[in-house]
């Protein structure tokens, strides 16, 4: 039977940012090497996502270390937050590859909401 109990340590943690912050580190080198189109977008994009993600562990270490529990991201905030990015995506991709926009709009917002799901269960949770 699986325990409902959510341990994270310090160690996790670093992990995850050290790993968090090469992912990044790769998506700019990918943006800088595509020069234009959706690669370089995508690229400053996965930057973006990753120091936000990075900034979100730090936060989450110091509310873990002050005692305050928090109860995650709302699904309609997650869902809200995929819609709109990838309509954002939509937007960029038409321009370049208009036969596979709405491919790369789904295909982000999946993924979006796929990690905003991660982030809500990295959430220090009061339970």
């Amino acid at each position: 039977m699986a325990s409902n109990e959510h341990e994270s340590s310090v160690f996790n943690t670093m992990i995850l940012a050290a790993a968090a912050g090469i992912m990044g580190i790769v998506g700019l080198f990918v943006a800088e090497r595509a020069g234009h189109g959706v690669p370089y977008y995508g690229g400053l994009v996965f930057f973006v996502f990753a120091i936000l993600f990075v900034f979100l562990l730090i936060k989450h270490a110091y509310d873990r270390e002050e005692g305050i529990k928090g109860g995650g991201v709302p699904p309609a905030l997650r869902v809200g937050a995929a819609a709109a990015v990838g309509y954002l995506v939509y937007g960029m991709a038409n321009e370049s590859i208009p036969d596979k926009a709405m491919l790369a709009a789904i295909a982000v917002a999946v993924i979006l909401f796929g990690l905003l799901e991660i982030v809500d269960r990295v959430a220090v949770r009061d339970e």
